[in-house]
């Protein structure tokens, strides 16, 4: 239900226009994973974009870091994430 929520208020606040793909990290300490998946699809799969699930990142024990503002490569088919630069000088 919160995940739903906060989806809902993402796409209608206008955070997701023009995305060029969505990146999803860990899920811990929520519904199981397969009860979000139809919730996922239903709502970004109207954005048209690649969506890539399960990365080790967000709010769990040895998440990676993922920075913001660096130029990336997602290919959801192969569930890969390259970026194009170093994210720290």
């Amino acid at each position: 239900y919160r995940v739903d929520r906060y989806l809902t208020q993402l796409l209608r606040a206008g955070w997701l226009d023009g995305v060029a793909g969505v990146l999803l990290g860990s899920w811990e300490e929520c519904d199981p994973y397969e009860r979000l998946r139809p919730l996922l699809a239903d709502r970004l799969g109207g954005l048209g974009v690649p969506v890539a699930e399960g990365f080790g990142f967000g709010h769990c024990e040895g998440a990676l870091t993922v920075p913001f503002g660096i130029p990336a490569e997602l290919d959801a088919d192969a569930g890969t994430l390259t970026l194009d630069r170093p994210a720290l000088r």
